[in-house]
């Protein structure tokens, strides 16, 4: 199975992908491709490594997306499912070509991903800043949310004051779950957990 995360840009994707692999026991990273193409250069990075290399303020720093090989479990109860991490996906068309190619991969991941998590930033509800939820947002969650399992997930609820930010997301998402994290502290993982392994055995 197959697990795509995916979301506005800067709202905590590469983050959740690093911290919730961790959570399920994974120990490394890799082997993962730097860019695309013939020739390209494969790591293996351990956690922290990765977060040094692959989490970041800056937008639009994953351009492809790399796959992290989940193990669960033990014996005849292992289970196992690759989570990705995707470009995140912006309003209108970005002006940059690379940009609109790495933002046509995640769309095709998203056809074909058994499993979607949808990540919005909770803490930039009501702002300008594009990470802010929007229309492409509920343009995700009507597409994914009518085609398999699919997830919604308010990140960055350790930022100070989001209660009410959470219970806006919730009124707007009022068909869906809205589950609540931290991919920074771990808050909501163990029911991430509980559904993906649900997901597993359907």
């Amino acid at each position: 199975m197959e697990a795509l995360v995916i979301g506005k840009p800067n709202v905590g994707k590469s983050l959740f992908v690093i911290n919730f692999a961790a959570y399920l026991g994974t120990k490394e990273i890799g082997p993962w491709a730097e860019s695309p193409g013939p020739g390209r250069k494969k790591n293996v990075l351990t956690m922290e490594e990765a977060r040094h290399k692959l989490v970041s303020p800056k937008s639009y720093r994953t351009l492809s997306p790399y796959r992290v090989e989940i193990d669960m479990g033990q014996g005849r109860q292992r289970k196992t499912f690759c989570l990705i991490d995707s470009t995140g996906i912006s309003e209108g068309v970005h002006h940059q070509a690379e940009i609109r190619a790495a933002m046509a991969t995640t769309l095709t991941w998203l056809m074909k991903a058994h499993l979607v998590i949808h990540l919005i930033d909770v803490a930039a509800v009501g702002s300008k800043r594009p990470e802010a939820p929007g229309p492409v947002d509920d343009e995700i969650c009507l597409y994914a949310g009518g085609r398999g399992p699919y997830l919604l997930v308010a990140n960055k609820t350790d930022k100070p004051d989001v209660m009410d930010n959470l219970r806006h997301v919730r009124e707007h998402f009022s068909n869906i779950p809205v589950i609540a994290v931290s991919a920074l502290t771990h808050q909501g993982f163990r029911e991430i957990k509980a559904l993906t392994l649900r997901y597993l055995d359907a």
